[in-house]
């Protein structure tokens, strides 16, 4: 499977969803940057590879010799990206989905939606433009009416309330740690109890102890997290995952 996350618009959680929900579940895919700053997430994967976003050809000669692809297009590359993909005839072929991350906010939903406008204006179908609702406090409905009632006036795009991330400060402290979420899993189940017995031991406010403190918070929200992403994953793609293999 073959997936774009990109939007128009930055601080979404492009990259986090990309390395968090992504890749672990799309047979450990291949990640392709597409950005000139912000490459954290290459920590987070195995196979990756950075590109500008001007350099179109070598991104779409990526997703045609790779099965499982996950190309994540940073905010600052998107112009030169969609101006690549508007350059091939049907430059967007070998793409199974595209992934469109929005977060609570008008100026974020409103981009989230011209975002998709524009891929259904290339041609795109409709079945291929998915948002997924990131950070999320309480409910979808409540807190993203904008890109609901836009998906209904407009039917070019998915917009599946299930598809849904919620607000979590594990995913800084995994960035932090520069650990995956499925090791944060491994780590909770085998080292938890030796960490607590650790954390006791060190000085409180030292450098150990707030490393300590982080690897805590990410042990005990690892594996709850981890189950959440796997039921949007699979609210996002569902059925359409194994169609595409």
């Amino acid at each position: 499977m073959k997936i774009i996350v990109a939007g128009i618009g930055g601080n979404v959680g492009k990259s986090t969803l990309a390395a968090h929900l992504l890749v672990p579940r799309m047979n450990n895919a291949k990640l392709l940057i597409v950005e000139s700053i912000n490459q954290d997430t290459k920590d987070l994967v195995d196979d990756f590879e950075t590109v500008r976003g001007e350099k179109f050809r070598q991104i779409y000669l990526e997703l045609v010799v790779n099965d499982d692809l996950v190309v994540d297009v940073g905010a600052s590359n998107a112009e030169d990206f969609f101006a690549g993909l508007t350059s091939l005839n049907q430059g967007y072929d070998e793409v199974d989905f595209f992934l469109i991350p929005t977060v609570p906010g008008s100026k974020e939903q409103d981009e989230s939606i011209l975002t998709a406008r524009m891929l259904a204006a290339m041609g795109v179908d409709k079945s291929k433009i998915q948002i997924v609702f990131n950070r999320v406090r309480r409910s979808v409905e409540e807190e993203f009416p904008v890109v609901l009632n836009a998906a209904k006036e407009f039917d070019c795009f998915i917009a599946n309330p299930d598809c849904m991330v919620f607000e979590n400060d594990i995913y800084a402290d995994l960035a932090g740690l520069k650990m995956p979420l499925n090791e944060a899993c491994v780590f909770a189940e085998n080292s938890l109890h030796k960490l607590k017995t650790d954390l006791r031991k060190v000085a409180k406010f030292s450098e150990q102890y707030f490393r300590y403190a982080r690897l805590l918070n990410v042990a005990k929200k690892a594996v709850n997290t981890s189950g959440q992403l796997d039921d949007a994953f699979s609210a996002l793609f569902g059925e359409a995952e194994n169609a595409v293999k």
